[in-house]
């Protein structure tokens, strides 16, 4: 897949109140918690067309989220969940019958061991296991997959032990940047290049003013995609206004 195309993505986090091994938290909270800032990050990305779930039923119930993703036309269906039973490290589950969904699975586990502290004791690395109407019964990889999606359900951590539920509960954004980055990987999506945000750090500011005005004076030329950036008033022109516009932004004082 590339950006050329638009990739629907449905977010369905986890709907059970497994509690965490520290105290007031439950796995239901913190992916709930998790998956706005997921869409947030993914909707960084050109191509990505993003739906949060809106359906809530029964505790434990995940009814109608497939039907919801097929309705919308989506392509990859994103369960969001946290591990239970011992252990340590993330692991994902994926649908043998799409190539795509062990791909996002992968680079998931991958993208999560990488800033989590905690040593993963998973014999698998990286720690990703087929769906089988044998093993298991999830129905978040069953149905979509029927329903011609490509999913996978993330076990971010394990909840269970003090140290895993205190990384998860602390590290929400770092974990919704982390799929977010894994997801766009896979699919071949670029980051949406911000207006104004000439040197690429994915921030607009006075450090990209001071660079349109060296563009415009002829001392460090922009390159295409510097120029593209740098048309902030949208004139047509990079020049002293649009860095001008952009300090004003900065700010606070224009939009």
């Amino acid at each position: 897949m590339n950006s050329e195309k638009t990739v629907r993505i449905y977010i369905s986090p986890a709907n059970h109140y497994k509690r965490y091994a520290i105290e007031g938290h439950t796995e239901k909270e913190q992916m709930d918690l998790l998956a706005p800032l997921l869409v947030k990050e993914l909707e960084r990305y050109e191509g990505a067309d993003v739906h949060l779930c809106t359906v809530y039923d029964s505790d434990r119930s995940f009814t109608g989220r497939p039907e919801e993703a097929k309705y919308l036309g989506c392509d990859v269906y994103i369960a969001l969940h946290t591990n239970a039973g011992g252990g340590t490290g993330a692991c994902v589950f994926y649908h043998p019958d799409y190539p795509l969904s062990e791909a996002l699975a992968t680079e998931t586990v991958k993208a999560l061991n990488a800033i989590c502290p905690i040593k993963s004791n998973r014999a698998k690395q990286p720690a990703i296991y087929a769906w089988s109407k044998k093993l298991w019964n999830f129905g978040e990889l069953r149905i979509p997959a029927s329903y011609g999606m490509a999913p996978i359900l993330i076990e971010h951590e394990f909840h269970d032990n003090a140290e895993g539920a205190r990384w998860i509960v602390n590290s929400l954004p770092q974990i919704a940047e982390a799929d977010a980055e894994a997801i766009a990987r896979v699919l071949g999506l670029g980051k949406k290049r911000i207006v104004g945000d000439v040197n690429g750090d994915g921030t607009a500011n006075s450090q990209d003013a001071a660079l349109i005005l060296r563009h415009d004076a002829d001392i460090a030329p922009l390159d295409e995609d510097g120029l593209a950036a740098a048309d902030v008033n949208g004139d047509g022109k990079v020049n002293s206004q649009d860095a001008a516009e952009l300090l004003r932004r900065d700010a606070g004082l224009s939009k």
